[in-house]
């Protein structure tokens, strides 16, 4: 588990959210230098206090883990499947074409052979 990251990643989504230390902690319940110490990566927080973070702050624990993910694309895709969901069909079809395209720019690249395998994933829009 990457602590170093972990604390990085919940001081950006605090700090996004417009919250200090000391309201963050009054939200999970723990005092403003326990924040501190796991946002330095010096204290490590339980599962528990990790999932009360995660919801204060309205993102899940993926997020605030990704770098410790062996597949983080993952919550990429994730992501961008819910927010394809909120549209009409014409406009994910028009979203897939794009990316399509991008794709295939993308491919152009020097260097940017595919060598990532997501046959576990299903990607549902």
């Amino acid at each position: 588990m990457n602590y170093r990251a972990l604390g990085k990643n919940i001081r950006k989504y605090r700090q996004e959210k417009g919250l200090n230390q000391e309201e963050l902690a009054e939200l999970v319940g723990c005092t403003s230098s326990h924040i501190g110490q796991i946002e330095n990566a010096r204290g490590i927080p339980s599962l528990e206090m990790t999932v009360r973070i995660a919801n204060a702050l309205c993102v899940s624990i993926d997020l605030l883990v990704l770098e410790s993910l062996h597949h983080p694309e993952i919550i990429h895709l994730h992501d961008v499947e819910k927010q394809l969901k909120q549209f009409p069909a014409s406009t994910k079809h028009a979203v897939c074409a794009m990316i399509r395209d991008l794709i295939k720019l993308v491919e152009k690249l020097p260097g940017s052979q595919s060598t990532d395998s997501y046959s576990a994933y299903d990607f549902h829009i």
